[in-house]
């Protein structure tokens, strides 16, 4: 009896600890953080592509990328890239989540990254919409919470001309 309760003690230990529980922002993350993805800006559709998980994409057109992630439960967060001709001038992060806690804590990782960065400056927050631009004036943030109560949460960064 002795034994049964050591190995079952092992292995919930060994369970627990092989498989930590990674937030919605952890995974969201995974591949490329948010600064990384503002630098996203002005690289060819090829630089992209290149960058993105393969099986992921969901649509390509000639001026027009989009990724779909798997994230939870049925759950997903969308990655979109607008091009012209001189390269991607809009990216895209839009979360679709079941529930409003999970956007929330995304929502709130996101302003803490772009809040840290000096390469951005707040400038509004009205109306479930927060605005950073950048120090150089090349480029813009907006984060778009609206909808937090559906878990939607979007996050879109533009080039500035």
């Amino acid at each position: 009896m002795k034994n049964i309760s050591i190995i079952s003690s092992l292995l919930i230990i060994l369970l627990i600890g092989c498989n930590p529980e990674k937030t919605y922002y952890d995974q969201l993350i995974k591949d490329k953080t948010i600064t990384e993805r503002v630098l996203e800006l002005n690289k060819t559709l090829t630089q992209i592509r290149k960058t993105e998980n393969k099986s992921a994409l969901i649509k390509e057109e000639e001026d027009y990328l989009e990724y779909e992630y798997k994230i939870g439960i049925d759950e997903t967060y969308n990655v979109t890239y607008f091009f012209d001709v001189a390269g991607c001038y809009e990216v895209g992060l839009d979360t679709y989540f079941n529930n409003e806690v999970d956007a929330q804590l995304v929502m709130e990782k996101i302003i803490e990254e772009i809040d840290n960065s000096d390469k951005f400056k707040l400038k509004t927050d009205t109306n479930q919409l927060i605005e950073w631009s950048s120090t150089d004036g090349l480029s813009s943030i907006e984060l778009d919470y609206e909808n937090l109560n559906k878990g939607m949460v979007s996050f879109t960064v533009f080039a500035n001309e």
